[in-house]
């Protein structure tokens, strides 16, 4: 009890301060009880778990506000995903006395983390979204980010809800030896590439030949075969189709759903479409889903919107394949914009900064209405070096290591041309990003209105 009411302390003083507490009440409740995790898994009929390398902390939320529609549910939506992020959302949910008022609970789960906390919990269904290269520092290379998947799958009973379009998770399914239900995007979606970009997985696991494929959707997610073996994309029992502002749902023998999409871009839309499949792997009504959808707010800086000066997007960038993601969102963005990117190479961040040639910053460079980019953090001048290899000229890049200095300039720079503005940050950079952005809106707003952070 003694971790209990010392990380409830915690939780209750930074609350009264204004953090956000994510981590550390459970960092430091699990160093008194290092069997937290385990009590309070005891508690618990179910829990579904939510890995892979993108999209996690907006796949568990969204699945996490639709089976709030049915019931109560622990979640730490916020995307704190380590042991101490876990135990945090436990004591964020429990009583002074330790208990809990729901008996399922949906958790992101970091990759690595996903093998120590298995056996303390109840895992019924692993929902994985994609595997793709990141943070070399922790992971190493695929095979290691594999390997810590598999592990932990093997150490739980779950079913698996997986996503078909990526040959890395089919991988997974082939080697888990457990119940597999996959999802996809309808087959006839799938384009040819419009340019050649970084792509993780292009070699078959089984066989060790070259993947062919015929079409992509992004990254290496696609139609894909293996020409030596038998390895080859499976038919998914759910699939989605982007229609405009909406995502088709179909799932074989039922009534096509027609679901909101409360985030855009592709990759979002993988993200409504796990969640649904998920959803429905619990056995979870349309009615909740759709309600789900409705209740669902976007956690910090996925896509998250400021209405300040000009208009600002936050985005979360960390890997070649997600960061590619969030560049055709924004040069998609019909608009004049300026781009302030943030870069730090701390822990969370991933101490290896090498995906930054990996990623298609030339994106960038080709985009007729980008105005100017503001580089900052610690990896502010590798940026900017990065931009210049891109192809963007010198004149239209500014190095501010400072990060409230780069989002000043970018806002006043868009504020005076009329452009919108994008921010692109790593993990260290996000929170601090966020709270300087809500403060900078909190101050321009009139007295007394009411402003709700949306999406784009």
């Amino acid at each position: 009890m003694l971790g209990i009411w010392i990380g409830k302390f915690i939780l209750w003083v930074l609350r009264l301060r204004g953090r956000d507490a994510t981590s550390l009440p459970g960092k430091v409740a699990l160093r008194i009880s290092p069997g937290l995790i385990r009590r309070f898994g005891g508690q618990v009929k179910r829990v579904i778990a939510v890995t892979g390398t993108n999209g996690k902390t907006t796949t568990t939320s969204l699945l996490a506000s639709m089976v709030a529609e049915r019931e109560p549910v622990v979640t730490n939506h916020k995307g704190a995903n380590l042991a101490q992020g876990i135990a945090t959302a436990f004591l964020r949910s429990c009583s002074w006395t330790g208990r809990l008022p729901a008996s399922t609970a949906v958790l992101e789960i970091d990759e690595a983390t996903l093998p120590a906390v298995a056996p303390d919990l109840p895992i019924g269904v692993i929902v994985v979204t994609n595997v793709f290269r990141d943070q070399l520092d922790r992971y190493g290379e695929l095979d290691g980010t594999l390997a810590k998947l598999l592990e932990g799958i093997r150490k739980t009973q779950a079913t698996l809800v997986l996503n078909g379009d990526d040959p890395l998770c089919r991988y997974l399914g082939l080697r888990s030896s457990r119940k597999v239900i996959y999802y996809g995007m309808a087959r006839d979606t799938a384009r040819s590439p419009r340019r050649e970009q970084m792509r993780d997985g292009q070699f078959c696991l089984m066989c060790g030949r070259p993947l062919r494929y015929d079409g992509f959707w992004y990254g290496q997610l696609g139609l894909y075969r293996c020409e030596g073996c038998d390895f080859v994309r499976p038919h998914p029992v759910f699939q989605g189709e982007l229609q405009g502002g909406f995502l088709r749902f179909t799932e074989e023998g039922l009534p096509d759903l027609l679901l909101d999409l409360p985030v855009s871009g592709l990759y979002n839309a993988y993200n409504v479409l796990a969640a649904a499949s998920a959803a429905r792997a619990l056995g979870l009504t349309s009615a909740a889903i759709h309600g789900g959808l409705r209740a669902y707010r976007p956690p910090e800086g996925r896509m998250q919107r400021f209405d300040l000066e000009a208009p600002v997007t936050l985005h979360l960038i960390k890997n070649p394949t997600g960061c590619d993601s969030v560049l055709d969102t924004v040069v998609s963005d019909g608009r004049d914009k300026v781009v302030v990117i943030g870069v730090n190479d701390l822990a969370a961040d991933g101490r290896d900064v090498s995906w930054l040639w990996d990623a298609d910053f030339e994106l960038l460079a080709e985009d007729p209405r980008l105005t100017a980019v503001v580089t900052t953090g610690f990896r502010a001048h590798d940026m900017a070096l990065r931009l210049k290899y891109a192809g963007l000229p010198e004149s239209r890049i500014r190095v501010e290591p400072d990060l409230e200095a780069a989002l000043q300039e970018g806002l006043s720079q868009s504020s005076a041309t009329g452009a919108a503005m994008h921010a692109l940050v790593t993990y260290t950079l996000l929170h601090p990003a966020a709270r300087w952005l809500s403060e900078r809106r909190d101050e321009h707003e009139p007295q007394g209105a009411l402003y709700r952070t949306s999406v784009s």
